[in-house]
């Protein structure tokens, strides 16, 4: 299965402010990441002074233009750009642009850009196919020295986290993990054995809510804690590479991996953490 067109399919308040808290939105720390390579991107004799943005994420945007460059935000939802643009605060600067149409069918020119951005742009691609094309494209369409920067979610080799859903339900109560954490416990390692492939790296999003949903019928978790959680409800597949999977890839494709960060402050960054790639 390859290029499959997916759509979003969430619950209502995921578009509300209250909710661009991490992880569903960069922590401080993480947007500083981000903001260290546009200002190098600003500074850059040799780099185009644009910024693509793969979705709608309103901080990397804010962020951009901060920094001096043109957004360019492309994502296949115009409700998405919509809903997210608002929560901007440079909402209708002449440097934010906006494009609606699937990463996968961009039609930019080559080296058009001294820098990439995505937040969990590319855990939204369904299938292996479509992860080597669309790095494949920003190669292309990156300039020599210009960089992929980008919060993913990748499972590695030293960090296993919770597989039983009654563990982390036991822990939260305790006051040892934070909500956040509680929620992506859940949502990426308690039901890893019934929705990932190894094979493919595929994960079912939708079937994780299906399961979390009986959990809270059988009584594991209580209505209110479903319904706070169903409020980032999303019937996506999504990718999880193993992170030296994904490096491969990259680096396939003639990236190379430049730096890593993790903001320690939750335990989720043990999978979901910052990298930027440079275009060799």
């Amino acid at each position: 299965m390859s290029h499959l067109i997916q759509g979003w399919k969430t619950a209502k308040q995921r578009g509300k402010k209250s909710n661009r808290i991490p992880p569903f939105a960069p922590s401080q720390k993480e947007q500083e990441f981000y903001k260290k390579y546009c200002e190098r991107v600003a500074k850059s004799s040799s780099l185009p002074k644009r910024a693509l943005i793969l979705g709608a994420t309103p901080e990397l945007r804010d962020i951009a233009i901060g920094a001096g460059l043109e957004s360019v935000a492309v994502d296949i939802s115009e409700e998405m750009m919509k809903k997210f643009s608002v929560f901007m605060e440079k909402q209708e600067d002449v440097l934010d642009k906006k494009i609606i149409k699937n990463w996968l069918e961009m039609d930019l020119p080559p080296g058009h850009f001294g820098l990439i951005m995505g937040d969990a742009s590319l855990n939204n691609l369904a299938t292996i196919e479509d992860n080597e094309k669309m790095v494949e494209i920003c190669g292309n369409i990156l300039a020599r020295g210009g960089y992929f920067v980008m919060r993913q979610i990748f499972y590695t080799e030293d960090y296993d986290g919770y597989t039983d859903p009654r563990a982390v339900v036991g822990d939260y109560r305790a006051n040892k993990i934070s909500w956040e954490d509680f929620f992506m416990e859940l949502r990426i390692n308690s039901f890893k054995d019934k929705v990932y492939s190894s094979k493919n790296f595929q994960y079912d999003a939708g079937k994780v809510f299906d399961l979390i949903e009986e959990i809270c019928k059988d009584g594991l978790i209580t209505k209110p804690e479903y319904e706070r959680i169903n409020t980032f409800r999303n019937n996506l597949i999504n990718s999880f590479y193993p992170k030296y999977e994904f490096v491969k890839m990259a680096e396939y494709r003639k990236f190379k991996l430049l730096e890593e960060y993790h903001d320690k402050q939750f335990l989720f960054s043990n999978y979901l953490f910052m990298m930027c790639l440079v275009k060799l």
